[in-house]
């Protein structure tokens, strides 16, 4: 029988990507503010601690509901920086912020980090104990260059940019307008499955 990872994400883009890989998950809601609780200096440190912080407000499922002995828990976090401005670009506001982003990616290449928290729980009396985890980074390089023509067209099909780092949609229509990668593609759009799977089954989990 194969386990289910819990996923402390509302991420399209990242469910899609599980689905994918053939890997079972339920939706947990987190209760962060996707803020680090300390300051940090270094990007990806930034990034992960944000990742952390997640999994800090993550909402497990009652105990006392499930005949699991084990859970799996996922939080993940991405996050664009251009690296000639270090300018950190997070979800947009709005969508004149949205085409702001998209212009500042036009002058170079940005740095896209995705940082996970895999963590195993363990069924304890009425609750959870924490046990195993691997906590890590990604890190890719890409140009993405939505021209001032295509911006209206873009937003058109992928109105869920506003909803993503960057406002940047890789995937599907969003390739036209990915110049070049290097790094993972999956780990680009929110989730780098190849070590995602690596340690999962690192920690047990059934796939």
């Amino acid at each position: 029988m194969k386990d289910i990872l819990y996923i402390g994400s509302q991420s399209r883009a990242r469910q899609r990507l599980l689905g994918h890989a053939g890997i079972p998950f339920k939706v947990l809601v987190h209760t962060s503010d996707e803020q680090p609780r300390h300051g940090v200096n270094e990007f990806k440190d930034y990034v992960l601690a944000v990742a952390q912080g997640k999994m800090r407000a993550l909402r497990l499922p009652e105990a006392t509901k499930t005949e699991d002995t084990y859970i799996f828990a996922l939080t993940a976090d991405t996050l664009i920086r251009n690296p000639a401005t270090s300018q950190i670009f997070g979800k947009p506001l709005n969508k004149d912020h949205a085409i702001k982003m998209l212009a500042a990616q036009r002058l170079g290449p940005v740095e896209v980090v995705t940082a996970c928290c895999l963590e195993k729980f363990y069924k304890q009396g009425d609750g959870w104990q924490r046990g195993e985890s691997e906590h890590w980074v990604s890190s890719s390089k890409i140009e993405f260059c939505v021209d001032e023509e295509s911006v209206e067209t873009y937003f058109k099909t992928f109105p869920a940019a506003l909803h993503c780092a960057g406002a940047a949609m890789i995937e599907d229509h969003g390739l036209r307008y990915l110049k070049s990668i290097n790094g993972s593609y999956a780990s680009v759009q929110g989730l780098p499955l190849y070590e995602l799977c690596e340690k999962l089954r690192k920690l047990g989990f059934k796939l």
